[in-house]
């Protein structure tokens, strides 16, 4: 059975195919002195065994940096769909609502529609008058607006103080007088 050793600088020589990166030497597998031909892995362990050769410390990092890129593709993947289906649930509560809100307007307008049959305001006030628990408008209690005319604004370019001062005081026992 033929052999191939592989150091694990492949891809490291292909970015540099002159010279080997700054921190890896080149690594040659050599048996120890006194070890003798290597054993067959198929015989079982022999009276030495070679120990495996540390990883260079740029693969060690490319594998880190890989790995943790692949973890958060993950967990963002994993909180997109979490938010689809919270939007897709908010969606559908939405359309109940809404749908609900529309049935609770109608029932509304046919509620209100009941409420006018029942009472017959115009009954209601004429009980009511004849009783004597409530009056029929005067016309002295009736005041039309006039608003045939343009709106004006009076502006004033300065103000007095003492002519201020006035105008608060006379507004002020104008509220007393009101209130008492």
């Amino acid at each position: 059975m033929t052999e191939f050793a592989f150091d694990g600088n492949a891809a490291l020589k292909m970015a540099a195919p002159e010279a080997p990166p700054q921190g890896t030497q080149e690594r040659k597998k050599t048996a120890a002195p006194n070890a003798g031909p290597a054993p067959d892995p198929k015989q079982g362990s022999g009276p030495s065994v070679t120990k495996p050769e540390p990883e260079p410390k740029g693969i060690r990092k490319l594998a880190f940096s890989a790995l943790a890129t692949i973890l958060v593709m993950a967990a963002m993947l994993v909180l997109v769909l979490a938010s689809s289906a919270q939007l897709v649930v908010v969606n559908d509560e939405l359309v109940g609502l809404r749908s609900e809100l529309q049935t609770l307007q109608e029932e509304e307008t046919k509620l209100m529609a009941q409420y006018e049959l029942a009472y017959d305001l115009q009954e209601i006030e004429k009980q009511m008058t004849e009783s004597g628990q409530m009056n029929k408008v005067q016309a002295w209690q009736t005041y039309t607006l006039e608003l045939s005319e343009p709106d004006s604004v009076e502006y004033f370019q300065g103000w007095d103080f003492q002519e201020r001062l006035a105008e608060f005081g006379r507004n002020f026992l104008q509220a007393v007088k009101e209130y008492f």
